[in-house]
C-alpha cells in the first residue's frame, strides 16, 4: 500500500485576482468540501474580489493543512511563492486551460475528496531558487527573492540588448550578449525558457538552467546545471529582475545578483494517478500529425 500523507481536514484558498467570475466556482467547491466535512477558510483580498468576507492570509496559514488556488499556473505560483517559508502542501484548481502545474479541473474535485480525508495524495517537491541582490560593496542583501520558474535578467528598454557577466561558483565563465538571461528551475522549463529554445527538464529533478533570450552570439547556448552551484550576475547596463514573470525589480550596473538553489523545495499536491508526461504530450500535442 502506498505511503499516506496527512489527512486534510482545513484548506485555504486563494482565487486568481481580478477575477470575480470565479464566486459560482468557489461556492460549488466549499460545498462540497464542507459536506465533506472539511473546513473552507477563504483568503481576505479573495473574499473581497467575490464579495464575500474572507480571513487574513497569516490566520489562514496558522490553522489549515494545505492551500488551495483557484486559477492557472501563475495563481498557483503565486500562492507557492507566499506560502514558501510555513512548508504548507499547495494544490491548484484549474479554471482555464490545462495547466502544468495545476491538478485537475474544478468537476474532478469531488473524486479527489477521498484521497484528501485519508491522506491517500501525492506530494511533489520543486526547486526554488533564491536570488539575493547586493548594491555596490554591501554584503547584505537589498533584496532577497525566491522564485519557483525563473529569474530573469532583462534589458530594461525595448531596444539594444543587455551585457551579462555571469560566474559559477565565484570564477567568471560567461558574458551574455543578449536580450535578456532567464535562471530557471526545472518546474519553470516548461515556461518562458522552453520559447527561448531551452530544454524541457523533469520537474522533480535538481538542476539549475541558463538560457539566453534571443541571443547576439551562436556560441551562446543553453546550459543545464546541477543545483550545487552559486551564481553571480551583473549587468553592464541598467537592466531589470523579473521574479516568475510577476513582479519587478530595476538592476544597475553596481549591483550583484547572486541567485542558487534552496534545500528546501516547494509542495504540490496531486491526486497519484495524475502523470506529468501525459500532461506534456497533451499540452505540447507530441506525437500527433501536423
Amino acid at each position: 500500500m502506498s505511503h499516506l500523507n496527512k489527512p486534510i481536514t482545513q484548506v485555504g484558498i486563494i482565487l486568481r485576482p481580478s477575477s470575480p467570475e470565479l464566486k459560482g466556482v468557489f461556492l460549488q467547491i466549499r460545498e462540497e468540501l464542507d459536506n465533506a466535512g472539511i473546513e473552507v477558510m477563504l483568503e481576505s483580498i479573495s473574499g473581497g474580489m467575490i464579495e464575500l468576507l474572507g480571513q487574513d492570509f497569516h490566520h489562514i496559514i496558522s490553522r489549515c493543512d494545505a492551500l488551495f488556488s483557484l486559477g492557472g499556473d501563475g495563481t498557483l505560483i503565486a500562492m507557492l511563492r507566499r506560502a514558501f517559508e510555513y512548508r504548507l502542501p499547495c494544490m491548484g484548481i484549474n479554471t482555464g486551460r490545462l495547466g502544468f502545474l495545476t491538478a485537475f479541473m474544478p468537476e474532478h474535485l469531488h473524486t479527489f475528496i477521498p484521497a484528501l480525508k485519508s491522506g491517500d495524495y501525492s506530494l511533489q517537491h520543486h526547486l526554488v531558487l533564491q536570488a539575493q541582490v547586493f548594491k555596490a560593496d554591501s554584503i547584505t542583501p537589498s533584496h532577497t527573492l525566491i522564485a519557483i520558474n525563473e529569474f530573469l535578467i532583462s534589458k530594461h528598454d525595448l531596444s539594444g540588448m543587455v551585457r551579462i557577466d555571469a560566474s559559477i561558483d565565484g570564477a567568471h565563465f560567461n558574458t551574455y550578449s543578449c536580450d535578456g538571461l532567464i535562471i530557471g528551475t526545472p518546474t519553470g522549463s516548461t515556461a518562458y525558457n522552453i520559447s527561448a529554445g531551452g530544454s524541457v527538464i523533469y520537474p522533480y529533478c535538481r538542476n539549475i538552467l541558463l538560457t539566453p533570450i534571443a541571443p547576439h552570439s551562436l556560441t551562446q547556448r543553453p546550459l543545464v546545471l546541477s543545483d550545487e552551484f552559486v551564481l553571480e550576475f551583473s549587468a553592464k547596463s541598467r537592466a531589470k529582475l523579473i521574479i516568475d514573470g510577476q513582479e519587478m525589480i530595476d538592476i544597475m550596473p553596481s549591483h550583484r545578483i547572486k541567485i542558487q538553489a534552496l534545500s528546501q523545495s516547494a509542495t504540490l499536491m496531486y491526486p497519484r494517478t495524475r502523470d506529468y508526461f501525459s500532461v506534456l504530450k497533451e499540452k505540447f500535442k507530441w506525437g500527433e500529425e501536423d
